[in-house]
């Protein structure tokens, strides 16, 4: 009798120091999910900026080569800067792991994937357009800066896409399936779009 009210004892306490665990895990993965969001909401509005702001300068036919070097240097580290804002904040804190989202959180998954997505194709046409559209001497004035945003775009989807699978872990449905069916497409635009181009640079004299 004794052995059984101690068991019952054991076995009620360890569920209650079970359940603080599993809050905190929970809660540190909506920390995650949150600090993410709104980072990569954050840089992607400020880098359209710049690849707006890239694109008119590309296509303006009065800015000369004095003035045009050094605004598309401006635009193009500024866009670094932003880019690494979210390596900065979002690699530290999935370094050790995501917990997993429960289903109704999940949703939120594919937003934050967008837009990393948009941010990597944002920079990949407004490359294009740089190395199609501005003369052979502004080309070569801008390539260091060129390269530094190309080599970017691959450290700031790797933390991203670490989050997304940890957080999905071995949940199933149809945002799931959106979710992996996103991080395909980064990694394709990686490896399929992003790399050429930035070989393509890499020759330019």
């Amino acid at each position: 009798m004794r052995f059984t009210s101690f068991f019952t004892a054991a076995l009620s306490m360890g569920s209650a120091l079970a359940a603080p665990a599993t809050h905190q895990s929970h809660a540190r993965a909506i920390e995650i999910l949150g600090t993410a969001t709104s980072t990569v909401s954050s840089v992607k509005s400020n880098v359209e900026g710049e690849l707006q702001t890239i694109n008119k300068l590309v296509v303006a036919v009065n800015v000369n080569t004095t003035s045009l070097v050094p605004q598309l240097e401006h635009s193009l580290l500024t866009i670094v800067s932003e880019v690494n804002k979210i390596v900065g904040s979002v690699l530290p804190i999935v370094t050790e792991g995501v917990p997993q989202l429960t289903q109704g959180e999940l949703k939120n998954l594919p937003g934050l994937l967008n837009n990393v997505l948009s941010i990597a194709n944002g920079l990949e046409a407004t490359a294009t357009k740089i190395v199609n559209g501005v003369a052979a001497d502004v080309l070569t004035a801008v390539k260091p800066e060129l390269q530094l945003v190309l080599s970017t775009v691959q450290p700031i989807a790797k933390p991203i896409v670490s989050l997304a699978l940890g957080a999905v872990g071995s949940a199933t449905g149809p945002v799931v399936q959106e979710v992996n069916g996103l991080v395909g497409n980064l990694e394709k635009v990686l490896g399929g779009i992003l790399a050429p181009l930035g070989g393509v640079v890499g020759k330019v004299l």
